[in-house]
Parts: structure tokens; sequence; C-alpha cells
């Protein structure tokens, strides 16, 4: 049975190694096929570029009755939308309260000085908050964040507090780096329950950078190759779970610029995370609460979800099971911790 164990387990390992090339993943450390120096030479990775924004377009295209012609515009030019007093400012109120007393399980780890707190909002738990449920059931935004997907589903739901300076012991912080998600278009979106500013890090976005041009194609394929080297050969820091990291040669040499957004409470930020952007750096010891929101599918998939509510079900299902898995794992390596209480509001 050993024997039998021993010889399946290469085969499997392959068999999901070469079928991930046509799915999210992005990891060239994890799949020697990634990660290949001489497939991504030829042009495996910047293929996988080229398809999905292709197909993201397509879909984007297909559900554009869902949003006014002024948000695509702005969503296609920008690469954001950015919509300030969101909410009326008594529920905004009721909302912003609901989450600061919030009890449940929450995640916790730390990146550079920063301790993020997050929890996952799931449907069963988002019908006990009446003020969020509302909030995540409204047509706007649904309509909202389907589009900006392409999917056509709502997205996971979080509530999230970063911790300022939380941790006296300097490191380093791969959010505070300017980089892209992933090689294809998705969309993360926030709704700051708290201010964004210096005092504790505005969300930094560079406009436009969400845009195959022929720049960001050579240099997406430049950095393939890089990613791709293996050992000392491969410069340190600069890749984070297949998160490529820009810069600021780079992005001068594509003629972009980064912008700090500042922002005040009740805003809603929806971005395509395919476009470089970090968290700014916080200069006193302070908190951010948002209401934080993520879509993220197969790139590969020519069509959008057929039926939103019941695909929304069964992702939240599976990424449940996806997110105890991380869980066992980061605190089996020290990395995270997990609680029942409140989130940390005394920064």
């Amino acid at each position: 049975m050993e024997a039998l164990s021993r010889l399946l387990s290469p085969a499997l390992r392959w068999f999901i190694w070469i079928i991930e090339p046509f799915t999210w993943a992005k990891s060239f450390s994890q799949n020697p096929i990634l990660g290949n120096y001489w497939l991504n030479r030829c042009g495996l990775h910047v293929t996988r570029v080229v398809i999905a924004q292709a197909l993201f377009h397509l879909r984007l295209w297909l559900l554009s009755p869902l949003v006014p012609a002024e948000q695509r515009r702005q969503f296609i030019r920008e690469g954001y939308i950015l919509i300030e007093n969101y909410l009326p400012p008594e529920q905004f109120e009721r909302l912003q309260s609901e989450a600061v007393n919030y009890s449940g399980l929450i995640r916790e780890f730390v990146e550079g000085t920063t301790l993020t707190q997050r929890s996952f909002m799931t449907e069963d738990i988002r019908q006990t908050l009446p003020e969020l449920n509302a909030f995540t059931q409204a047509k706007p935004l649904d309509r909202l964040m389907r589009w900006c997907s392409s999917k056509n589903r709502p997205p996971f739901f979080f509530i999230e507090n970063l911790c300022n300076h939380a941790n006296v012991v300097p490191q380093a912080d791969p959010q505070r780096d300017l980089h892209a998600d992933t090689f294809h278009p998705c969309v993360k979106g926030w709704l700051f329950l708290d201010p964004a500013n210096d005092d504790n890090g505005p969300h930094v976005y560079v406009p436009r950078s969400h845009r195959l041009t022929w720049a960001r194609l050579k240099w997406e394929y430049k950095e393939s190759l890089i990613a791709s080297l293996k050992g000392e050969d491969r410069p340190a820091g600069r890749y984070w779970d297949g998160s490529f990291r820009v810069t600021p040669q780079a992005l001068e040499e594509m003629g972009l610029q980064a912008t700090a957004l500042h922002v005040p409470a009740n805003t809603l930020l929806v971005a395509n995370v395919y476009g470089f952007h970090c968290r700014g750096v916080a200069q006193k010891r302070s908190h951010r609460m948002t209401v934080w929101m993520q879509a993220r599918d197969n790139p590969f998939n020519p069509i959008f979800t057929p039926f939103p509510k019941a695909a929304s079900r069964i992702f939240e299902w599976v990424w449940k099971g996806e997110l105890a898995r991380q869980d066992r794992a980061k605190i089996k390596e020290g990395i995270q911790r997990n609680y029942e209480g409140k989130f940390d509001r005394s920064h």
C-alpha cells in the first residue's frame, strides 16, 4: 500500500501541475510548468495574460447592462471606481457600529509592522447582522461587483481591521510594495469604515496600470523570465506567492504614476487589482477598518456564472474549506492565530 501511495503521489502532482496553467494558479515556485524558464521564454506567461484579458473584456461587454455607463467608463479607463458618501449617514453609522462591535472568529496575522485582523462574513453570519446584510444585498453594489469582476456573482465579504505599528520588530511588508495581485484581471472592494489618510495609511493605486499595453506586456515577459530563475539567480523580495512587484524605474518606463487615495469614511472603492497597488505607509500608531470584498475566479472560463446566488453559496462553501486548510498551515507555522472575540480598536 505504501509503495502504491508513493507511486501515485508523483502522478497526481503532475496531473495537477498540467491542469493548473488553465486555471487561476499563479505560483512560479510551486509549479514546475508555470515556473519553467524555457516555456516562459517561448511565451507561456504572456499567453496566459493575453487570453485572460481578452476573456475578461468579453464578459464585461456581455454584462454591461448591469452598471451605468459612467461607472463602466471610469472602471475601464482608470482601473477603479471611487464613490464617497456611499451610504446614507444614518445607515452608515449603524453599519459601522455593527462592525466595530462584532464578535466572532477572527484571523490575526502580522505583515511588517501591521497587524491584520480579518473575519469572513458568510451568508449565515451576515443574516445575523442586519445592517451588513442590507449593505451586501443592495442591488447597486451587487450589480457593480458582479460586473467589475466579470463573473456575475457576488464577492466574498470580510470585516478587516488593520492595526498600524502594532509590531515593534521591523519586518518586510509585502503589502507596502507596489504589486499586481495576479496575472489576470480580478476585483477587490473596500467600504471604508474609517477615513484613510497619512496617519493610518491610504490605499495606493496606479491609475491605468490595469491596461495591457505593449509596455506592460514587455514588462510581464521580462518578469516571467526573472521569476523562472532558480536559486541564487532569482532576486529576493520581488515575488510573493506569484504576485509580481514593480520597481519605480519600471513604473516610470511604462509612463505610470502611483496615487495615494485619501478618502473619508463611508467611501466605496472597487479596483481591478491586476493594476498596481499597495498599502500606503501609516505615519502613526493607528487603525483602519473596512468591509473588504474580493471576487476571483478562473479567468479562462469564457462565460459568466449563469446562477449568481447559487454559485455564490457553492464558492463560499469551497472557500470556507480552503480557509480552514490555510488556517491549519499558518497556525502550525506560527504566522497566524485565530480567536473568538472582537476586533482590536485600541490603536
